[in-house]
Parts: structure tokens; sequence; C-alpha cells
């Protein structure tokens, strides 16, 4: 057996103790503290990173999403901080919701992944946030920021709001600001258009409300102008949007 089969075979032996096949006592015994060892780390991260997700599911319901992640999802990351994201995406791509879930799982989860994302994300130089007065001559919106929609109230959800079909799309603004802290806004879908036009590029307070317009659907250009005056003002003072 090559070097590269050994170690195949002892990955599938960690991953899937079922899979081990026969050993003597003290091979088992090395494996099983392999085995319990490998597992607990991996366990212990998704739970510490998805703590609402985590405070939905019995113990044994909640260890078998855990190890259905640990044995079937091919991590492509050597890095633990990067097992979120993994577990994230194995719960959009490949794994199928049982009776025993919640509806909002994979929903729930991305949005928790998202704060721990924006938490670690690192940027190609430092964000330099807005002081100044008024609306600066042009700006953008931070890279530290992320815009996402969801047919559940994902903010609310916990043991007492537990909901049992999706709805209406519900939009956050999640963002770190200067105290690199993450913080959330739940945006009515005006202002979620507002910020995805920003989004695409550095602009100016005119060509955005211009865009605004042409997209908000028969506003009058005043209150058009107006909202979009104070949506850009309130995201330079959280630090959602800084200057171009």
């Amino acid at each position: 057996m090559s070097l590269y089969e050994q170690l195949l075979s002892l990955a599938t032996a960690i991953r899937v103790p079922e899979q081990a096949g026969d050993h003597d006592a003290d091979t088992q015994r090395r494996l099983a503290i392999y085995q319990s060892l490998f597992y607990n780390n991996v366990e212990g991260f998704i739970r510490n990173g998805f703590p609402v997700l985590h405070s939905l599911f019995s113990k044994e319901h909640w260890h078998e999403l855990v190890k259905t992640f640990f044995q079937q999802h091919a991590c492509r990351s050597p890095y633990f901080v990067e097992i979120s994201k993994e577990f994230v995406e194995f719960l959009s791509n490949a794994y199928e919701l049982k009776s025993t879930d919640p509806v909002f799982l994979k929903e729930l989860a991305h949005y928790e992944w998202l704060e721990l994302a924006l938490s670690v994300r690192k940027t190609d130089s430092a964000v330099t946030f807005w002081q100044g007065e008024g609306i600066p001559g042009y700006f953008r919106s931070s890279p530290v920021t992320e815009l996402v929609g969801y047919p559940y109230a994902v903010h609310l959800i916990g043991p007492d709001f537990l909901p049992s079909e999706p709805g209406e799309m519900h939009y956050y603004l999640l963002y770190r600001d200067s105290n690199q802290s993450i913080e959330f806004q739940h945006l009515n879908p005006l202002a979620a258009l507002t910020f995805e036009l920003l989004n695409q590029q550095p602009t100016t307070l005119e060509r955005l409300c211009d865009q605004v317009h042409n997209q908000a659907g028969g506003l009058p250009m005043n209150m058009v102008q107006q909202g979009v005056w104070q949506l850009v003002s309130q995201w330079l003072s959280c630090g959602a949007v800084i200057e171009a």
C-alpha cells in the first residue's frame, strides 16, 4: 500500500469510524483518539460560529447534522477559520433538509456565517471612515459590507420565533464599523435597491438619485432625493459607506 493510500485509509477511518475496518485493540484505541480529536475540533468551530442555529437543535440532531458534514463534505481549505464557510457551502449545495430541520436552516446559517466572515475579512488597504460634514463628492460602499436578502426575518429567529414557511423578502445590510464591531440594518426594499446601486461602483449623490428614480417606479424626484440623501448620510455616519 502506497503512502497516499495509507493516508487516505487513515482519513476515512477518522471521518467514518464505521469504515475503519478490523484492527487490534491498541490500533482501535489510537484511532479513537484521532476520531474524537478531529470531530470535536470541527464541531466546536461550527457550534461557536453558529450559536443561534445550535440553540434550535436537540443534542442528538445537532451532532447528526455536524457528522453528516464531517463525513460527506470534502473541505478545500486547510484552515480552521474556513470551516464555517465550508459548512455553509455544504448546506447550500449538498444538504437536503430533513423533517427535523428548521425550514430556514440554510438562510440562518448563511446570515450567521456572514457576521463571522465580515469580522475577519481582510482589505487591500485600511478603511478610512468619513469624518466630514455632509456628503462627499464621490462615495462608495465599504469593502467590509454585505447586502443580503432572505425570505425569513433571520434577525428575529430564536427559540421564541420559529417561522414555519418562507414569506416576504427581508433585506439586511451588514457592515464592520470603525470600532471593528459587526452591525446590521434591516432595510426596506427601496433602501436595499439604493445600496445595491451604489455598491456597483463609486458614485455621486446626483447620479445615485437618478438611478433610484429610474428604477423606483413613479416616485417623485424630490422624494427620491430626500430619501437617498438621508440614507447615504446615515451610511456614511455608521461606516457602511465611505468616501471614494
